[in-house]
């Protein structure tokens, strides 16, 4: 995986945006192992995936400015390499690294060789083996289909009829912006904007089924940095309370885990693991206060739909002459209840 010049340039062209771009690059990964940050699964019935590294000729990024110009080069792809003939198998590799909620996600791919099937697809706002949405092409069934798997159970497809050789390499992306979806088959659109709100975040991976045999090059990932629901709490606290010195909501990513910083007004304390006061906030429902002469700082939970405390709320103020425990929870409350209302459970802070 490489982040380098392309991120910088990304920012630098898209400042507003501030637009984050991953290349894959399978380049540097061993031929019998994974590329950094994915995990390989398969859902349905049949054996594992196999997935690994081969050398090919792939065309480039641009066309070549001579006719003497090389228009493809060898080099090392992705390849699903396993040929079990279960009809209901999908071999899957997931990026696991990161989450991901609007962007653009785009490969090259080869349809290799399969009896049951000779298929390629990109998996995004993928849950889990049961939940997420894909898009495919078929050599064999002479099709391109975008299709939404829930519970397992896969939906009924939005599919065109379309030739696609064997043996050449051919593009396909979505474009996720909210529940709206654009989808591209070899640089055009094989159907009209796609419209659904099943999923509204989730990873990206590689997908085949059956026997098929397929491969990916120069993937890539242009998406906008997801910020959660928590850090816009804090961020939307800042902006009605500006004289608060440190802000900071703890939370565990399930119930009964540890709570570490999720959103914070300094990115830096991002990630800081609990301390005993956010512990018995969380735990035991109850209320830190403490004060030195610069700053005065107040621990407090954050409760769900039915009053069970969640999460922690940490509050640094200015500390003053006179200051006591009561007027410097006063200051805090009126924090506390801003977020409070958007809390119903502890997976409305990571939406």
């Amino acid at each position: 995986m490489r982040y380098g010049l392309n991120l910088i340039l990304a920012m630098l062209v898209y400042p507003s945006l501030m637009a984050t771009e991953i290349y894959f690059d399978f380049q540097q990964t061993p031929q019998d192992g994974l590329p950094e940050g994915f995990e390989a699964l398969t859902g349905g019935t049949g054996r594992e995936g196999r997935w690994g590294i081969v050398q090919d000729e792939v065309p480039g990024f641009f066309p070549s400015f001579s006719k003497e110009a090389a228009a493809s080069r060898q080099r090392a792809v992705l390849a699903q390499l396993s040929e079990d003939l279960t009809e209901e198998r999908y071999p899957m590799l997931i990026y696991a690294a990161q989450t991901f909620r609007d962007g653009q996600f785009s490969v090259k791919f080869k349809l290799v060789r399969g009896i049951v099937e000779t298929m390629a697809g990109l998996v995004f706002r993928y849950q889990d083996p049961n939940n997420y949405y894909y898009i495919r092409a078929s050599g064999n069934g002479r099709s391109f289909a975008f299709f939404k798997v829930v519970d397992g159970v896969r939906g009924e497809p939005v599919r065109v009829t379309t030739e696609l050789a064997l043996g050449q390499w051919h593009s396909m992306g979505v474009t996720m912006k909210g529940p709206q979806f654009d989808i591209l088959l070899n640089g055009e659109k094989p159907f009209p904007q796609l419209t659904d709100h099943t999923f509204n975040q989730g990873k990206v991976g590689f997908w085949t089924k059956s026997d098929a045999v397929s491969y990916f090059a120069d993937a890539r990932l242009d998406f906008q940095p997801m910020v959660i629901a928590a850090q816009q709490m804090v961020e939307r606290a800042l902006e009605d309370f500006p004289r608060v010195l440190e802000l900071m909501i703890y939370a565990p990513r399930e119930p009964g885990q540890s709570a570490s910083v999720i959103a914070s007004k300094d990115s830096a304390r991002l990630d800081l693991p609990e301390d005993e006061a956010v512990r018995a906030a969380i735990t035991e429902s109850k209320t830190y206060y403490q004060r030195d002469k610069a700053k005065t700082t107040v621990t407090l939970p954050l409760v769900d739909r039915n009053g069970n405390p969640v999460a922690a709320l940490r509050i640094g103020m200015k500390s003053f002459a006179g200051q006591t425990r009561a007027n410097a929870l006063t200051r805090a409350i009126p924090i506390a209840q801003q977020m409070q209302r958007q809390i119903l459970d502890l997976r409305d802070l990571y939406q």
